[in-house]
């Protein structure tokens, strides 16, 4: 009968011993660690300001956002007056956010769209509310 304990309890640690490693090598993605809280707009976490990107790279927009509707477009931007062009053919993000959720959408800085700029943005706007739209940081897009 102690065989069978010791046993069991053997098999308990090393399934729990598993289980730790498992969770530690995974890490937190980019949203776990950032606040998305926001009220009456929008809010852009990702990519942060002094950030680098090379042109075909494939980036993921973290954000924030509660306002209500069919979806968000994502814009890529020379400046903050530069009119932008979109990243998506098509809206994404949810419907109906919370405010408290970070969300994540891969978009790519393609060379058909985006070209070398010391400064560049992405806008993430609300297709119903347009004016609730936020910037990310200023980053960098390289060759």
């Amino acid at each position: 009968m102690k065989f069978s304990h010791a046993l069991i309890l053997a098999s308990s640690l090393a399934f729990l011993a598993c289980g730790d490693d498992d969770e530690s090598s995974t890490g937190p993605s980019n949203s776990d660690a950032a606040d998305c809280s926001v009220t009456d707009g929008v809010k852009v976490v990702s990519p942060k300001a002094g950030d680098e990107f090379k042109i075909g790279d494939k980036i993921t927009v973290v954000y924030g956002s509660d306002v209500q509707g069919s979806g968000f477009r994502f814009v890529f931007k020379k400046s903050e007056n530069d009119m932008g062009i979109d990243l998506l053919e098509e809206s994404a993000g949810p419907e109906k956010p919370d405010g408290k959720t970070c969300y994540e959408q891969e978009v790519t800085l393609s060379e058909d769209v985006v070209e070398a700029t010391s400064t560049a943005i992405i806008r993430v706007i609300p297709y119903e509310n347009t004016k609730k739209g936020a910037n990310s940081g200023t980053f960098k897009v390289k060759e």
